[in-house]
């Protein structure tokens, strides 16, 4: 699901981009938001769930959970995180045996 004006008001597509752009090899890890801390209603709505999550993070594309740096991309269509997640333990599997 890609993220909607109502989530991100008062962010300028520029700012959007330089937001995007964050490598997570040179980032401050101490100016990113945990996403531990972030409270989100999983009974609400997907548009109410985005907007509270923006309000929360100072970068909607880069977080960090404890000491790792967590960089994640939006999509309208596509696989579900389940799905990748399935994936990337299928292509572990293959490598180990």
């Amino acid at each position: 699901m890609g993220l909607t004006a109502e989530a991100l008001a008062g962010l300028t597509p520029e700012e959007l981009r330089k937001m995007a752009e964050v490598d997570v090899r040179t980032v401050d890890i101490d100016t990113l938001t945990d996403l531990r801390d972030i409270e989100i209603d999983t009974k609400a709505p997907v548009e109410k769930k985005l907007a509270s999550f923006a309000r929360q993070t100072k970068n909607p594309y880069v977080n960090r959970i404890g000491d790792y740096v967590v960089k994640v991309c939006y999509q309208k269509e596509g696989s579900t995180i389940d799905e990748k997640m399935e994936e990337y333990i299928r292509r572990l599997a293959e490598i180990y045996v």
